[in-house]
């Protein structure tokens, strides 16, 4: 072969294979780029995934706690209320008034009490109602007031200590709430049925053949509170302990948010 030739053979075979190999380094290249673009891209999209369920987490850490907080006075008071009554029952002879002979003063001392079981039950509702029941019972911010009420619900409807005097389950319960209270309204704190209307209802329920509305849930409830010995049930005095630490526990919750609100970080 002509050497003029053998050059021109060899030099477009380097120059061949320089570009081969150009365009196997461009493409080795190009697949580690895009390799390192899809690492990067997964790893923001965990990223994204984690901040996501951190700030969903969070969102339902405050929805708990703000819904505690709408729900603290009302509860406190419904409970401090009840747990008067129940002391009252217990060491104070109210029983006399119970079955006073006095038809207005029975009427009130016995309606009276059980409005106030009643308005309990219904704030108790709420707060199961608008909470996740689980972040509210493992939250740092609500958990201890969860066990208070998870107790006092537990010690209305277990017959473990009690029998069946004053029994009412948890059905019953929430039964009653929805009489008492719009449990789906959106109203940051709703109205709870008060006594003159609660007092209205119960009584034309009596009047029917067949009771359907808060005589039915309460009818029995209202007999065991006018029995002779009501005063040493055991129920009650199970429920006055608890509404004590409940009591105290919001009492403490409401104490520990004033330095955050009077500071602006509530």
């Amino acid at each position: 072969m002509d050497s003029a030739l053998l050059a021109v053979v060899v030099t477009a075979s380097f120059a061949l294979a320089a570009s081969v190999v150009a365009s196997l380094i461009a493409a080795t290249a190009s697949l580690k780029t895009q390799r390192g673009q899809a690492k990067n891209n997964e790893a923001l999209i965990r990223l994204k995934d984690r901040l996501d369920a951190e700030k969903a987490h969070h969102e339902r850490h405050l929805s708990a706690r703000a819904e505690l907080d709408n729900l603290r006075e009302p509860l406190l008071l419904a409970a401090n209320d009840l747990q008067r009554r129940i002391y009252n029952i217990r060491n104070q002879n109210f029983f006399a008034y119970l079955n006073s002979e006095d038809d207005h003063r029975r009427d009130v001392a016995l309606l009276g009490t059980l409005h106030r079981f009643a308005r309990y039950w219904a704030l108790q509702e709420l707060l199961y109602s608008r909470t996740n029941l689980l972040l509210f019972q493992s939250d740092p911010d609500t958990r201890e007031v969860a066990a208070d009420v998870a107790r006092l619900a537990r010690t209305f409807a277990s017959d473990s200590s009690a029998g069946l005097n004053l029994i009412f389950w948890r059905e019953e319960q929430r039964a009653v709430a929805e009489l008492m209270v719009d449990l789906g309204s959106i109203e940051p704190i709703p109205t709870v049925t008060g006594f003159a209307t609660f007092r209205k209802r119960y009584r034309e329920d009596l009047r029917r053949e067949t009771p359907e509305d808060l005589a039915l849930w309460l009818g029995r409830f209202a007999q065991d509170l006018q029995v002779p010995a009501i005063a040493q049930n055991h129920r009650l005095k199970e429920l006055e302990e608890n509404l004590d630490v409940l009591v105290k526990t919001l009492e403490e919750g409401r104490a520990a948010d004033q330095p955050l609100k009077a500071t602006g970080r509530a």
